[in-house]
């Protein structure tokens, strides 16, 4: 495997060690089928994982958990612990043509803005995220929503930024999504 341990001798026999260890050995197996590339390290408590494959477009993938308790026992209760489980993917070449835009979760103190600017929306499908937009209204964006739509229904969706052609979608979860980036991909074929 390309994507090594860092795990001490005690965290080897650790269920939570083989279950991060399949997950890397999944993305691992996913880059390798796309000539991909892949480094990262895993143990019982994290993993970090950074990828890169062209189809036809370079897309970078990072994944990362990281589990935080005070009492250093990782058996303990999930109320003592502190989890981040995040997975971030990004493309420069997405789409030409079009506005900048930035889609995430509503916050309180968006409300003066939603009853004041036209370029800052609650999603139609979605009242929890708003949608930021510079110009005009993406042309792409029903299909980019339509892909990601499992996703904002599960609550996943962190971020999503547009930026000059640039992608970047940053998600919340302890899943590989492979078929959502493929569509993603496919997306931009």
């Amino acid at each position: 495997m390309k994507i090594k341990s860092n795990a001490s001798p005690d965290e080897v026999s650790s269920p939570f060690f083989d279950s991060n260890k399949q997950f890397c050995y999944d993305i691992e197996k996913y880059l390798a089928n796309k000539n991909g590339k892949v480094k990262g390290t895993y143990n019982a408590w994290s993993y970090q994982v950074y990828g890169k494959f062209n189809n036809p477009e370079n897309w970078d993938i990072y994944y990362k958990k990281s589990t935080f308790s005070n009492s250093g026992d990782l058996l303990l209760s999930s109320k003592y612990q502190s989890l981040l489980e995040l997975v971030e993917w990004e493309t420069d070449k997405f789409s030409e043509n079009t506005s900048n835009f930035r889609i995430r979760k509503r916050k309180f103190t968006d409300f003066l803005k939603l009853l004041f600017s036209k370029s800052f929306l609650k999603l139609e499908f979605d009242k929890k995220y708003v949608l930021d937009f510079k110009d005009s209204k993406p042309g792409f964006l029903g299909k980019l929503l339509a892909n990601l739509e499992d996703l904002f229904n599960s609550g996943e969706v962190y971020e999503i930024i547009f930026s000059n052609g640039k992608l970047k979608i940053e998600l919340r979860s302890d899943k590989h999504h492979f078929q959502i980036l493929e569509n993603l991909v496919d997306m931009q074929n």
